[in-house]
Order: C-alpha cells, then structure tokens, then sequence
C-alpha cells in the first residue's frame, strides 16, 4: 500500500471523502496527515482507471516529490525514482535514476538487480535525443557488462560487447573506448584468447593515455598483468601490475589498487616466490579490510591460501582458503574460492576433502567457460582422485587437463598435467611413460621460470630413477631439487 498524498489543500474534503468510505486511512506523518489506501486492490482499481497521460503526470509528480523530499539524501530513493521516472515521458530521468539504482546495487554486489535495471535504463535511453543516445546507450552496455562478467556470465559479456562496436566506431571518443576496450580485454582474457585479449588492453591503454583516463590505464595494465600468469610470463606480469599500482596511488579507486596487489601476488606464486606473493596479497586483503569490500578481501584470502599451500603450510592454506570461501560474494570469486581450497587439501593430502570441491570448481568453470582454471582445476583433481586409488580415472581426466590448457596456451596448466600423467603412468608401472611425461613437465615449467614446480618435479624424476635403478640420475635430480630451493 502506497501513500497517495502527502499535505491538505484543495484535495482534503475529497480524501477525508474516501477516508469515511473506508478506501483510504490516515496515518501519522508529522505536521501534515498521510493517505494510504486500506487495500492493494483498491489502490490497483484506482491506478489502472487513469488515462495514459494522467498516470504519466502522476508517476511524474511522486518523483519531484520524492526529489525534493529526500533532497539531502536522494541515494536512499533511487530505487522509488527510478519506479517512478520509468513510467513517464521523462526518458532523462528514467534513464538518470535506473543508472544509480544498479550502480547503488552494483556495489553490494546485486549485479541480477543491476542488470534487470540497465536493460530497462536501455529502452528509455532510445528515446534520448539523438546527440546524446549513442554515448549514454554505450555507457548502459560497459555497465551490464561488468555485471555480467561479475556474475561468470563470460560469453554473453563477449556478445553484448561485440555488438557496440560499430556504435562505438562511429563516436570516436576515447573516454568510452578506453573502459570498452578494457572489457572487452578483459573477457577475452578470461575466455582465454589471449591474443585478443593483449590486443585490447593494448587499444585501451592507448585510447586511456589520449583522454589521460589514468583510472583505465590501470585497469588495462591489469589485464596484461593476468595475461603474464596465463602466459607464463610473470615477470613481465609483475611489471604490469607494479605500472597499475603507481597509477592507482594517484587515484582514489581503492578498489583497483587493492586488485593490482591481488595480481602482482599471484604472478609471484607462479613463480614460486612466495615471500612476496604473500606480503602483496596482504596488502589486497588490508585494502579491503579498509573499504569494506568482500570481494576483493577474498579474492586476497584465496591468493594467500594458495601461497602458504604450495608451500607446504597446509593447514594455514586452507584455513585462508576457507576465508576466502566465506567472504565471497559473487559467483566466479566462489567458483576459485573452492577450487583452491581444494587445491589445499589436496596439497595436505586430505583426498576426502579435495575431491568433492575440486569437483565442484571444475563443473562450474565448465560452466563459466573459463578454460584455464577448468583446464588446472582437472589436473588436480586428477591428482586427488589418483591418490584415492582411481588410477584409470585420474588419467582421464589429466588428460582433459592437459588438453584444455594447452588449447588456451596456458602453460602453467599445462605443467600440471603433464606431471599428473608422469605420476599416473610410474602409478601404472610404465616407468618410461612417465619419464616422458616427468621430462615434458620439467621442461615446460623450465620454460616459463616456474623455479619451485621445477623444483619439485626434478623431486618427481629422482623418485623415478630411483625405481629404475638409475642412482646417478636420482642424484642429479635431488641437486637441481635442492638449487631449486635454494639450498
């Protein structure tokens, strides 16, 4: 029920009218009384009686009522103006107040909501004046994108994208095709097409420096920072995300600062430098911690879970991990949340409990598309499920491993695979196979500077030449372990 009126005047002797006839109650508002229909049903009877135009003139009224009313504090009403700018002839308004009800829900990560209230932001949008439509439906497409992308929604992303380009083109401004073209990197990133993906954080650092954006320059180097993980360039990764974290100290989008120690922590750990890696991730975990943000606090606390388990501190991986769980609020972040707390178990050895999260990661990043954590994410539950005896299994699915990862080029994944399938094959008792395989791996994380999974894996290969006999090798490969490591 919905107050109709708020003050007296000419209106009074009709609304004390329906007041007597029990359509309407009087409560409470202060200096001045407030009519509220006595049942939804007499209100929907009511509104549906008026004329197009006089419910437009209606809905048009509440909304410079309520702008006025809540003058100081509009932000609580976005949701009422929004409600009621979109029933009139007022497209500017509408589209003004859908926008900040989904930035306002955005935020608390509601991105359903948000979406919902962009795509009708998009229908009044085509009736804006011609000079202002084309920017303003841009700026609607970059905002359901990022809620769409929040969400795992990656091709659809792609998709809705894509279609702007032309539009986007025909502008030729550069502060909409700086934050377009670190979307669209940004999704072809986590398709993994990384050659698109580069390209277009590319063209956004280039079309952020011509409009001085330094807030999407950042992002843009953000994106190539990933790119260093998926390519296993992480040198190069931590440079990038250093590049983002100097321009973001001079903005004040915490946010983002926050993601670009997220990033630079995770390209350390590829690199097996974990020191770093976990000093960075504490500092994405203070930042949000100080914002008051989920997400980012646990996108920080996976990181450093996954640091401290490879490592070999299992249990403060996992405790980290499981915090990470907790806090996320979004759908992709849980989806890595469980699978590296799988990845922690599994680390500990702890198979009843790695399985069934590993599981879980790999059927969602099936489902988000996201080919290189569903590539890794097999691989290792091909570990755990070879360490439950499921030899056959384990083999399986290493392969997919193997096979999806290295249709994205991500060569990290792909080392894990190749390791799985060494381990399942001496497992097998095809001590050749798996020299092969061992080799393959050895040689792939030799590749991309990966100095701790060399280290282990060379630890994988004394194992092996141990059981062929071959004391000499075993030797050899305890040393290069042990250099690896830093001993």
């Amino acid at each position: 029920m919905r107050a109709i009126w708020e003050g007296t005047g000419v209106l009074e002797p009709h609304l004390q009218e329906l007041k007597r006839l029990e359509f309407l109650y009087e409560k409470s508002g202060g200096e001045e009384p407030i009519y509220v229909f006595k049942h939804a049903l007499m209100q929907d009877v009511a509104y549906e009686g008026l004329l197009t135009t006089r419910r437009q003139a209606v809905h048009a009224a509440a909304g410079r009522a309520l702008e006025a009313l809540y003058a100081d504090r509009v932000e609580q009403v976005y949701d009422r103006l929004a409600y009621h700018y979109s029933k009139t002839e007022e497209a500017a308004k509408a589209v003004e107040y859908l926008t900040r009800f989904a930035a306002k829900t955005a935020r608390s990560y509601a991105h359903t909501e948000a979406i919902v209230a962009l795509r009708e932001a998009l229908i009044h949008a085509e009736r804006l004046p011609a000079e202002e439509r084309d920017r303003r439906l841009i700026d609607l497409i970059l905002r359901q994108a990022r809620s769409l992308s929040v969400l795992g929604r990656l091709p659809e992303t792609l998709d809705l994208l894509l279609r702007q380009q032309e539009r986007l083109d025909r502008l030729q401004d550069s502060s909409l095709a700086g934050p377009y073209y670190f979307l669209l990197g940004n999704t072809y990133s986590l398709l993994g097409d990384q050659e698109r993906a580069a390209q277009s954080a590319q063209r956004s650092l280039e079309e952020a420096k011509r409009g001085g954006d330094e807030a999407t320059m950042s992002q843009a180097y953000f994106v190539l920072a990933r790119e260093g993980v998926w390519s296993g360039q992480f040198l190069q990764g931590v440079e990038y995300g250093r590049q983002a974290v100097l321009l973001l100290e001079r903005t004040q989008d915490r946010w983002w600062l926050g993601q670009a120690h997220w990033i630079v922590g995770i390209n350390y750990w590829g690199m097996g430098e974990f020191e770093p890696a976990l000093e960075t991730e504490a500092r994405a975990y203070a930042i949000g911690e100080i914002i008051g943000d989920t997400r980012l606090q646990s996108f920080a606390a996976w990181g450093t879970g996954m640091a401290y388990a490879t490592r070999g501190d299992w249990e403060m991986g996992i405790e980290a991990c499981q915090r990470g769980l907790e806090l996320s609020p979004a759908p992709l972040n849980t989806a890595l949340a469980l699978g590296y707390l799988g990845y922690a178990y599994l680390e500990k050895r702890d198979v009843a409990q790695a399985i069934p999260l590993l599981e879980q990661a790999v059927q969602q990043f099936s489902r988000f598309r996201f080919p290189q954590q569903q590539g890794m994410f097999t691989a290792f539950l091909g570990e755990a499920v070879l360490l439950n005896g499921q030899i056959e299994k384990a083999r399986d699915l290493a392969i997919q491993g193997l096979e999806i990862s290295r249709d994205v080029k991500f060569w990290y994944g792909v080392g894990l695979a190749r390791r799985a399938l060494g381990r399942i094959a001496q497992a097998r008792s095809a001590l050749s196979e798996a020299e092969t395989h061992l080799k393959e791996a050895l040689d792939t994380f030799a590749s991309i500077h990966s100095r701790f999974e060399v280290g282990r894996t060379h630890l994988d290969l004394a194992t092996l030449a141990h059981a062929q006999g071959n004391q000499e090798a075993a030797e050899m490969h305890l040393k290069e372990a042990m250099i690896c490591s830093g001993f």
